[in-house]
């Protein structure tokens, strides 16, 4: 298990809104911010984040935590995992994250896939450099992608005689079973024969780096070869769906940059690095996945999208701006309208400067789309028009009203053919949803109700609100840590008084006058604490409530009576009540500790009793 010190570290330069941000969209709504929460099936946006106390809420199903504990339960990994994640996801180097990494454990059955397909990989490399792979150097020399390109991209060349290739892997120790399972041998044919024969071959990453499959393109014309372009098939490693062309290279690029092109395939990447832009991936098809989508919010940087300029092109760009949209993911469109070339061929034309105006050609996606309904695809029935006005009316309305408002009114107008007065009524019409969610996100628990209030009952409200907001203000103030230890030392509840020991080790020796309550919440897993999940939830809850009074040592007095009365109450026998008279503050506290963990004792004992009987 990784120290509790570098657990802090790690939490003290990670922001928590851009940590899940990676994974989920995330709206401000003043100084707090909101999201779908990932955790149950929401439809409104009710888990809360703090970017200053560095921890989230969903005050619906009840799950919390800070940056490490989200990673941990949305990907379903580790806390030493989510640690790592974290680390990754902010760019945190530290040799103690390296001294102290375990090795990930893999399915076993993976290892020869692993094996096998590196050596094709390699192969196919050396190849590339063989007397016979001069047509592929030749194909590529012509492209202009020069020797180092080739070696940062892993280009190589899969000779014409497949079968050959095919015995020297297994001449390496490589079975017809593990090639056939990283796609490479197709059993279907007569002879065990390399499916890539006679292509020039782009090796495929998954995120980390490992070679997971291949693309390649016909080189050698051969009756016997059918296809231009070929991509291995889904299989134990390859999965299209989950991965972007370099983005394994560009990922940290991206980060430090602030964007990162979308792109339609891999020589348009290489233009691009051509022309010194690095931040490029592209996609393995048209159309974006679920998975390519959380690769593209990982990157937490603008996405510069830029297909084919035909109508296919353009199309597919529709449709990615709708996924992106959707996916809350800030994007930006390269639009050169009546410019059909493609990366490359503005490279070879207009050199290095030349492409990267073209490419710093960016619209916004309003833009984007009402152009294309304006030249494109111009709506010609009424049923079009609306539904192009129906599409556009939440952008309107979520435009504050001024001149940018007006300006998208205007094309909207030209786009659809309809008024602009007629388009400002429909927008007037629309309900304002800004505030929607307020009540549902914050309205949760009413703390500020007066623990003046004497109540009836052994578990008392009172005593519950009064311990609770003791609790709100320790996991802010070591004073009021410090407040809780002389004068009131024990709570009833049995998971605040395991948040307010973890708060107390936490302040001892600390020069802080500010809890961190993110760091308590890592503490309680980074021991293997055993209800770890209970002092998240209720710790995160109650820390993240705005409805108590500011924090003051009235505030604490008042409580602290609350507590008293409510535990005389609880345990109001003669002797009990005579022990309290007369008794200093730090006498009284003790004996109410003192009695509450006796009674608790008594009726656990009760418990266990009842049940040897049933």
């Amino acid at each position: 298990m990784y120290s509790q010190e570098l657990i802090n570290d790690i939490l003290n330069r990670a922001d928590i809104v851009q940590v899940i941000s990676a994974y989920i969209n995330v709206i401000q709504k003043g100084k707090s911010y909101v999201a779908i929460c990932p955790f149950h099936d929401d439809k409104n946006p009710s888990l809360s984040i703090s970017r200053e106390k560095k921890i989230f809420k969903c005050f619906v199903c009840g799950t919390g935590g800070n940056a490490i504990t989200f990673v941990q339960k949305y990907e379903k990994i580790t806390f030493e995992e989510a640690v790592r994640k974290v680390a990754d996801l902010i760019g945190f180097h530290d040799e103690r994250l390296e001294s102290q990494r375990t090795k990930k454990v893999r399915d076993p059955s993976i290892e020869p896939l692993i094996a096998a397909i590196n050596a094709v990989q390699s192969y196919y490399q050396y190849s590339l450099k063989t007397e016979e792979g001069k047509v592929a150097r030749d194909y590529l020399d012509k492209r202009n992608i020069n020797e180092k390109q080739r070696a940062d991209h892993g280009i190589g060349y899969a000779p014409a005689d497949g079968q050959n290739t095919i015995k020297y892997l297994q001449a390496q120790g490589h079975s017809i079973a593990s090639l056939q399972a990283i796609g490479i041998v197709d059993l279907s044919n007569k002879v065990n024969r390399d499916c890539n024969e006679g292509r020039l071959m782009y090796p495929l990453y998954d995120p980390n780096g490992q070679v997971v499959g291949f693309s390649g393109r016909l080189i050698v014309d051969t009756s016997h070869i059918q296809g231009k372009y070929v991509n291995t098939k889904d299989g134990r490693l390859f999965h299209k769906g989950s991965l972007l062309y370099n983005y394994h290279r560009a990922k940290l690029e991206a980060k430090q940059k602030g964007y990162c092109y979308l792109l339609e395939g891999q020589n348009d990447v290489i233009a691009l690095e051509k022309a010194d832009i690095n931040a490029a991936i592209a996609l393995m098809g048209t159309s974006l996945t679920t998975n390519q989508i959380t690769l593209l919010r990982r990157l937490n940087c603008e996405i510069r999208l830029s297909l084919d300029g035909d109508n296919a092109g353009q199309a597919a760009m529709m449709k990615n701006v709708d996924q992106l949209t959707k996916a809350g993911i800030k994007f930006r469109i390269v639009s050169n309208p009546g410019d059909l070339r493609d990366p490359d061929d503005i490279l070879q034309s207009d050199g290095p400067e030349g492409l990267r105006e073209k490419m710093n050609n960016l619209v916004d996606p309003y833009d984007f789309q009402l152009n294309y309904f304006m030249v494109t695809k111009k709506p010609s029935t009424q049923q079009d028009r609306r539904k192009v006005l129906e599409h556009f009316l939440p952008y309107v309305r979520a435009i504050p009203a001024g001149i940018e408002r007006e300006d998208l009114i205007v094309k909207l107008a030209k786009a659809t053919g309809y008024q602009q007065d007629a388009i400002y009524r429909e927008v007037a019409k629309m309900p304002n949803n800004n505030d929607a969610y307020d009540d549902e996100v914050f309205g949760s628990y009413q703390g500020n109700e007066a623990l003046t209030q004497k109540e009836e009952g052994v578990a008392s409200r009172r005593l519950e609100k009064a311990e609770r907001r003791v609790l709100h203000y320790m996991l802010q103030y070591k004073q009021a840590v410090n407040y809780f230890q002389k004068n009131i030392q024990h709570f009833n509840n049995d998971i605040y008084e395991l948040i307010a020991n973890y708060a107390i080790e936490q302040c001892d020796g600390q020069e802080s006058e500010k809890v961190d309550i993110s760091a308590l919440i890592a503490s309680a897993y980074s021991r293997d604490e055993k209800n770890a999940q209970q002092v998240e939830n209720v710790a995160s809850e109650v820390a993240m409530e705005d409805s108590l009074p500011p924090y003051s040592l009235e505030e604490l007095e008042l409580c602290k009576q609350a507590i008293e009365e409510e535990n005389a109450k609880v345990y109001n026998d003669t002797f009990y009540k005579n022990s309290l008279i007369g008794k200093t503050p730090e006498d009284r506290a003790r004996i109410i500790a003192d009695r509450a963990r006796a009674i608790k004792e008594s009726l656990a004992n009760k418990r266990r009793k009842a049940k040897r009987k049933e």
